[in-house]
């Protein structure tokens, strides 16, 4: 059975980061690079195994992910291989406490103890077809992006 071509369109909605960072995150999830998130654990988690998520970025529908695991755990608790699925910048864990500190802070909500929700996911279908065209420049920007905080880091 086939599904529409707006089947997607009674779905939640969801998208990453702050609003100057949506678009390169959902490029990210679109090129296959990015397989997971997490979010402060003192917010309600929406999610759980097997639904679907329309991801948006400025407000439109981007793409569609389905949650595959869901859980808590502690920033401090954060390994390699997590920040690896999480896919941003070089995919290392010393880049991941970069930009992940500075995120929570901004937030005001950082503690290397602070409880997260993390969540594993995989790409569905890519919606916007301009957006996954330049996908993979904005994984080629994004590598650079980190290659030069990190060489900034004390």
């Amino acid at each position: 059975m086939s599904k529409s071509s707006e089947w997607w369109r009674s779905l939640p909605t969801t998208s990453f980061g702050s609003s100057h960072m949506e678009e390169r995150l959902a490029g990210l999830i679109i090129a296959g690079r990015k397989r997971a998130t997490v979010w402060n654990g003192l917010e309600d988690n929406p999610t759980k195994p097997g639904m679907n998520w329309v991801v948006t970025a400025n407000a439109r529908p981007v793409a569609v992910i389905e949650t595959l695991s869901v859980g808590q755990c502690r920033f401090e608790e954060i390994d390699a291989n997590f920040a690896f699925e999480e896919g941003e910048g070089d995919r290392s864990l010393a880049h991941w406490r970069v930009v992940h500190q500075a995120f929570f802070e901004k937030e005001g909500s950082f503690s290397p103890n602070m409880i997260l929700w993390w969540e594993k996911f995989r790409l569905v279908e890519a919606l916007d077809a301009d957006l996954a065209a330049k996908s993979e420049e904005m994984v080629v920007l994004d590598e650079a992006d980190a290659a030069e905080l990190l060489a900034n880091q004390p």
